[in-house]
């Protein structure tokens, strides 16, 4: 039986560690320029990475908690977001980015084994969402302290949402052996994108859906360091990447991914019992926001909305003001200052989420001033900022951007549709 979740959380073993995954660059949902989603805001004041932080140090002191991150840039962001919870800024780790998602992961074992070769670790991906902090808390007690015997846990949880097992990894496993601790017999990766058409992936995600032995992984793991650090010797690691930047510089990461990890340290499955929501795109995003209660808007910044519903408004940066007009339907308006010192406006229609990267990608490295993908009828009006601004839309209708800058140095963002900009409220 279920043990009783509402008892305090006592903070436990002095070896227990996490590893907090924080070295993405987010092109799939770009909220904070060039700030990665790891370090924008989830919610009005708190970033994804202070969230996660947050509950997980109900279970793991704060100067136990190691933030990985690929660039000086997150070190930074890190260093500054995390000081209030009590993270050391000696404990992040900074891991060159072409390791790639699993050797970063090992390389930051070896560093933690150095200094507690007992530690056992919790390993967090910092952009995701969980409901239900307790029984998250305990479900962290549990799997670490079977961990700590000498095995290496991974956490699945049981969703219905079908947008979410089709685009995320899934794990089958053996129900038939008592639990909680499952013997793992196959993964099933992003049946929707793995699919030859979407036909045959809706089928394989409805079957996902249905079976009692399927959930999705969550990417939350425990092991002691010294498991992975014998699966991975850290010369296997340095020569890995050795070898990338001598004979492919370009390529992203080293080629192992999450699978060949699970196979080497003989992952075994435990079953969450908190509700969990992948936050990769806007759409996933959005659900996870307040919404008001008349109109069904999400707004995170400076933002004034007149005749607006079921849409997400996000205004990142300071002194960034925007004004939304008549955006009706599921569309994401956002605004934020680019490192160039320009501002970067995105319209999107959500339902066409898992095609943001095109627009992530027209910001960082194309010199034309706007972008249309999928769009119909969208103008960009000249103003006094035109030259160092560039705006995109996608999949979208009927859009006008019209961006000004004022007398003090801030800057008004005008988003409507039908070209009606009105800077009142009606919410």
């Amino acid at each position: 039986m279920r043990q009783d979740t509402t008892k305090k959380i006592v903070k436990n073993d002095e070896h227990w560690c996490g590893m907090e995954l924080a070295g993405g660059l987010g092109s799939r949902l770009r909220i904070g320029g060039a700030t990665p989603k790891q370090f924008a805001p989830k919610f009005p004041g708190v970033t994804f990475i202070q969230d996660i932080t947050r509950m997980n140090t109900k279970v793991i002191k704060p100067a136990r908690i190691f933030p990985v991150v690929t660039t000086d840039k997150m070190v930074s962001l890190a260093s500054k977001q995390l000081t209030s919870l009590d993270v050391p800024t000696t404990n992040i780790l900074n891991k060159h980015k072409q390791l790639g998602y699993v050797l970063v992961q090992a390389k930051s074992a070896w560093d933690i084994c150095r200094i507690d070769p007992e530690a056992v670790v919790f390993i967090t991906p910092t952009d995701q969402h969980i409901i239900g902090e307790e029984e998250y808390a305990e479900d962290i007690k549990q799997v670490m302290e079977y961990a700590a015997k000498g095995h290496f846990v991974l956490i699945g949880v049981k969703v219905s949402d079908a947008n979410i097992v089709g685009g995320c990894g899934n794990v089958v496993y053996d129900n038939a052996q008592e639990g909680p601790f499952y013997k793992i017999e196959k993964f099933v990766e992003k049946p929707l994108k793995k699919a030859k058409t979407p036909e045959e992936g809706m089928e394989a995600v409805k079957k996902l859906l249905l079976a009692d032995n399927s959930v999705v992984n969550t990417g939350l793991y425990a092991a002691p360091v010294k498991m992975i650090c014998e699966a991975f010797p850290e010369e296997e690691i340095d020569e890995a990447l050795k070898k990338l930047l001598e004979e492919n510089p370009e390529k992203t990461d080293c080629g192992i991914d999450p699978e060949e990890m699970m196979r080497r340290l003989n992952a075994e499955l435990y079953v969450g019992h908190f509700k969990w929501a992948d936050c990769g795109t806007l759409a996933a995003y959005f659900e996870i926001q307040k919404h008001t209660p008349n109109h069904g808007n999400a707004s995170i910044g400076e933002i004034t909305r007149y005749n607006c519903r079921d849409s997400l408004f996000v205004s990142s940066t300071k002194g960034l003001h925007m004004y939304a007009s008549n955006i009706r339907g599921g569309i994401a308006c956002i605004a934020y200052a680019s490192e160039s010192g320009g501002i970067d406006v995105a319209v999107i229609n959500m339902e066409e989420s898992q095609e943001a990267g095109k627009v992530a990608n027209f910001f960082d490295n194309s010199e034309r001033a706007s972008y249309s993908y999928n769009s119909e009828n969208c103008m960009v009006m000249p103003s006094n900022i035109s030259d160092s601004c560039k705006v995109a839309f996608l999949g979208v209708k009927n859009i006008f951007v019209f961006i000004n800058r004022l007398d003090n140095g801030d800057i008004n963002v005008n988003i409507s549709a039908n070209g009606e900009c009105i800077n009142k409220v009606t919410e």
